[in-house]
């Protein structure tokens, strides 16, 4: 038999995970598609085009940590949110944060290895 804390809900954690990746899923898709070109004096588009994919590759790994975190919150604090009605508003926020700490890590990876940012 397994021992269980009074409260707790491991059921909670798996429908958290799945409304976050709803939700981030949401954002990346309702985002307005805007094109950013980055350069560099010298480069070429089959080198661009390497660069972008590993700064893209840093990126996945910044939000795949980032969205392991916002599951472990919200396995601790879920159950606190959806007592209070905020469950929505707390895993938008998480997902936000996570979205954003993926841009700011591609941007500085671009940033780095000497590209420019234009549109």
């Amino acid at each position: 038999m397994i021992a269980r804390l009074p409260g707790t809900d491991f059921g909670l954690r798996r429908r958290a995970a799945g409304a976050v990746l709803g939700c981030l899923l949401l954002t990346v898709c309702a985002a307005p598609a805007t094109t950013t070109r980055w350069t560099k004096t010298g480069s070429d588009e089959a080198t661009t085009a390497r660069e972008v994919q590993a700064c893209q590759a840093q990126a996945n790994a910044a939000l795949s940590t980032q969205m392991g975190i916002n599951e472990d919150i919200t396995a601790t604090l879920g159950g606190n949110w959806q007592r209070s009605s905020t469950l929505g508003i707390e895993t938008g926020s998480l997902n936000r944060s996570a979205a954003g700490a993926a841009t700011r890590a591609f941007n500085n990876c671009m940033l780095a290895k000497g590209f420019v940012k234009g549109t």
